[in-house]
């Protein structure tokens, strides 16, 4: 018999980032890594054994409306714009159908910004500003 399965609704989650307050971020994108795999073909036998290696980790973008007065992404970006990057933790935690329970988070650890930007500008168009922030990190685990 199937176990009870309920999906998890992907406008659930927040953002918590070390030593910042929080945010109200709008998405998340590129939360994922993948492994090398070499073939070992030492030993006698005919068949490559699957050797692991390096862990990579695809960067992670979020995004959030722009409030000027809120400085927080931007000078966490220009410490890595000045060359004296500081490293944070970064949680994304995933929340049930209700959006009051958590149920999952990833941890991602060493975090440090790779860009920043806001969203185009335009007398043409309406709609809310937005920033983005990209980064980059050093391993994760799911929690």
């Amino acid at each position: 018999m199937a176990a009870d399965y309920t999906p998890t609704v992907n406008g659930n989650f927040k953002v918590e980032i070390e030593g910042l307050a929080d945010a109200n971020y709008i998405s998340v994108s590129g939360i994922g890594g993948s492994v090398d795999i070499s073939d070992d073909l030492g030993g006698g036998d005919k068949n490559a054994r699957k050797v692991i290696g390096k862990v990579n980790y695809r960067p992670v973008t979020l995004v959030r409306n722009y409030d000027p007065s809120n400085k927080s992404l931007r000078d966490w970006y220009n410490q890595s714009e000045k060359g004296t990057p500081t490293k944070k933790s970064v949680s994304i935690v995933f929340y049930d159908a209700t959006g009051s329970g958590e149920i999952q988070r990833r941890n991602l650890y060493n975090c440090v910004p790779s860009s920043w930007e806001i969203s185009d500008l335009s007398t043409v168009s309406k709609g809310m500003l937005t920033e983005s922030i990209t980064f980059q990190y050093e391993s994760a685990e799911w929690a």
